[in-house]
């Protein structure tokens, strides 16, 4: 059985991670034999219950989570679209070392006051505590395989641009 992969969707909150996720989905899921998994890090924090908080040290935990659920599905053949803010290096580190070559960091990129503006999931608004990018760190990625700036892509301009990085750079057919 062939290794799936991750392609992991990191940027502030707002900035289109989880709008693009699912149209991914939606584009993938048009190939039978594909097999893909989504996953909201808004979501499964709450889907675990809660576990961890919003420290450096309880977020890498949550991530060390997260991690594990994913290795288990590629491992299956599952290709998964992971879209979490991904705020710190070391985060971004731990999933590149882990998956190797199934690792694929796209950076969704949006300015911080357009993500305020947007403001989704209301968490501007509520002046959250430990806010990436705000009251909290969001280091700005160095080495992401693909940059989609979602100030000048719409969403389906960025997911075609994200399948030809995969067809012509993975050599992964869509």
């Amino acid at each position: 059985m062939e290794k799936g992969f991750l392609l992991y969707m990191i940027g502030r909150s707002g900035s289109g991670k989880s709008t693009i996720a699912e149209a991914l989905e939606h584009e993938f899921k048009k190939n039978e034999t594909f097999k893909v998994q989504v996953i909201d890090g808004d979501v499964i924090r709450k889907e675990l219950g809660d576990l961890f908080g919003y420290t450096f040290e309880e977020r890498m935990k949550n991530n060390q989570v997260v991690r594990v659920i994913v290795q288990y599905l590629i491992n299956n053949g599952i290709n998964v679209v992971l879209s979490q803010v991904g705020a710190y290096q070391a985060m971004r580190d731990k999933m590149r070392e882990q998956f190797g070559k199934q690792y694929i960091e796209i950076y969704v990129k949006c300015a911080t006051e357009e993500c305020k503006r947007r403001d989704v999931k209301g968490y501007y608004k509520a002046k959250m505590e430990n806010l990436n990018g705000i009251t909290d760190p969001f280091e700005e990625p160095l080495n992401s395989d693909l940059v989609i700036d979602t100030e000048s892509l719409n969403v389906s301009s960025a997911v075609e641009e994200i399948i030809i990085y995969l067809n012509e750079k993975k050599n992964i057919k869509v």
